[in-house]
């Protein structure tokens, strides 16, 4: 691995600096496997060796000029600048089999007989930029600030290859006037900006089809890899924020509020497309989605002395996420009364909150302890005029399940001080949104190697009709079949962080020879608590979660501080 990192400033006519930075990185990685000739696979090939081998380069070029003057209370900065980024990652492999040796000579040229597994391949990616940035305040009173950036990424076609952002920013630090006088008011600042931004994050070619290329009896033939959509875009994100910061009662009191309005233009969405046409799906710019919601954060100090000090911190975000428009060709399917599309176990439609599900709708259990699913009746003009029930998912019909996102999510705690003594302790949370517990509905089934959870001791049975469990049938493939049986609540309350330490008077280091010592004890990500023992729904914002996943391993730690 290599990494390299270069500048050179010049300033010049005092107010102006030009910066040229350069940066690179270098990471190359080979190595080789091989099977032995004495038993197993290799047994049969007389030992096999691959090589391997790739490279990752990058190349980054910032020139930028800037501008800063002060015209007595009037500050002003003004940037000019240009980059470009270049990223290639090559792979090479090959293989041989029928090795001369097993015993010190692991390169391909010991071995005598090629391989079907030689290939290479390479993958770039380029952007470029040129950006402006413009800073104002006066008195330390009034702030604004402007933006603009045009750029472009190799991920889109020449024809649509360039995007253009921009923002614009105001405060007015309203506690700096000299009409403000609320003495119990230590700071009041009022500020509103909106800017935009781009996403480009699909991959690589997705503007282009291609086509693997594989033998064919001998002759090269092209299978398909991937649609293209030559139109697709930047995806545009523009965000509105206005809000208040502040400190009260000689700053006991301080935090921010916010109201954001977050729209995203053009969304760059996998779009599903049925096999028969060689390819499962292509990206496009499907719609428009827009996120509204209110952050707040506040930090309080109940007590303050001299040998005691307590403070408590919260912070929440509650928002609400829609669909505002879909475009006509990406409207495939009504759902409940809603158009849209349906990719996995999703439904993307106008009005509708992102990653919603689109599932059947469990109906508990028949008087045979069969599984029952809800079945819209239609008319002649596929109207619903009614639901029944069906023992069969594939008769059963799919609604709109409610959404995988939260209604508000956060934090808070707490930290003490006396006399030395020293405690805080930090929790997270989610209240709403919904996760589809994949672990939870797999043991509800019976499959032979698989854990039985234990609700199945309540399953139906001719003594026990009282229940919403399906019979415990071996065989039964709709035991546990996808729904909404399986969607659980994804609120959850996180105990992050514990830590207790005492720091010793200064009069006792001192004798020590010591400035400072403390002696603390420490435990992270102490325990979760959520709907179903076992269930961890912070793994996934589209409310998928496994329990082949590692949570965040809980550590318990202490140690001596010493200062001299």
């Amino acid at each position: 691995t290599f990494n390299g990192n270069a500048f050179v400033d010049i300033t010049f006519l005092k107010d102006f600096k030009f910066t040229f930075n350069v940066g690179t990185t270098v990471n190359e990685i080979r190595y080789y496997t091989t099977t032995n000739p004495y038993y197993g696979f290799g047994a049969e090939q007389n030992g096999t060796v691959t090589m391997y081998h790739y490279r990752t380069t990058t190349l980054n070029l910032q020139q930028i000029l800037n501008y800063s003057h002060n015209f007595g209370k009037h500050n002003i900065s003004v940037m000019l600048g240009h980059e470009s980024y270049k990223y290639n990652y090559a792979e090479l492999s090959a293989s041989k089999k029928n090795m001369f040796s097993y015993w010190g000579n692991h390169e391909l040229n010991g071995a005598v007989i090629d391989g079907s597994s030689a290939a290479s391949y390479s993958n770039d990616y380029n952007t470029e930029g040129y950006f402006f940035r413009a800073l104002y305040d006066y008195d330390a009173k009034y702030y604004f600030s402007a933006s603009y950036r045009r750029d472009a990424s190799s991920r889109f076609h020449p024809d649509n290859r360039w995007g253009n952002f921009w923002s614009l920013g105001g405060a007015w630090m309203i506690s700096k006037e000299d009409f403000f006088n609320a003495e119990w008011i230590n700071e009041l600042k009022l500020k509103a900006s909106y800017g935009s931004q781009g996403n480009d994050n699909i991959g690589n070619y997705r503007y282009v089809t291609t086509y693997e290329i594989v033998n064919a009896n001998g002759n090269p033939a092209a299978v398909p890899n991937a649609m293209g959509n030559k139109e697709i875009t930047w995806e545009t994100n523009g965000n509105f924020n206005i809000g208040v910061d502040f400190a009260l009662l000689r700053d006991r009191l301080s935090g921010t509020v916010e109201f954001f309005n977050r729209k995203t233009s053009d969304m760059l969405f996998s779009f599903p497309l049925p096999p028969t046409m060689g390819f499962t799906s292509y990206y496009s710019n499907v719609g428009d989605m827009r996120n509204t919601g209110i952050e707040l954060e506040l930090e309080a100090t109940p007590i303050k002395t001299n040998d005691m000090n307590w403070t408590i911190n919260l912070n929440l975000t509650h928002y609400k996420n829609k669909i505002t428009y879909l475009s006509d060709k990406s409207k495939t399917l009504k759902v409940d009364g809603v158009s849209g599309y349906s990719s996995g176990s999703f439904f993307y439609g106008e009005g509708e909150p992102l990653y919603t599900y689109h599932l059947y709708k469990y109906a508990g259990v028949n008087e045979k302890g069969e599984s029952l699913f809800y079945k819209d009746i239609l008319d002649d003009n596929k109207n619903v005029i009614g639901v029944e029930t069906t023992t069969k998912p594939s008769e059963a019909t799919k609604h709109l399940c409610g959404s995988a996102l939260p209604d508000v999510y956060g934090g808070f705690g707490t930290s003490f001080e006396y006399k030395g003594l020293d405690f805080s302790i930090d929790f997270a949370y989610q209240l709403g949104g919904q996760v589809y517990d994949s672990d939870y509905a797999s043991s509800m089934g019976i499959s032979k190697g698989h854990a039985f959870h234990v609700d199945l001791l309540n399953a139906w049975t001719p003594e026990n009709t009282n229940t919403d469990i399906p019979r415990f049938q071996y065989n039964d493939s709709y035991m546990n079949q996808n729904s909404d049986r399986f969607l659980t609540d994804a609120s959850y309350l996180s105990l992050q962080n514990i830590n207790l330490g005492y720091t010793l008077p200064s009069r006792v280091c001192r004798g020590m020879g010591l400035e400072k010592l403390r002696v603390y004890m420490s435990c992270d990500n102490v325990w979760v608590w959520s709907k179903r023992q076992g269930l961890d729904p912070r793994q996934s914002i589209t409310g998928s979660v496994t329990s082949a996943y590692y949570a965040p391993m809980r550590t318990i730690s202490g140690g001596i501080t010493l200062t001299f």
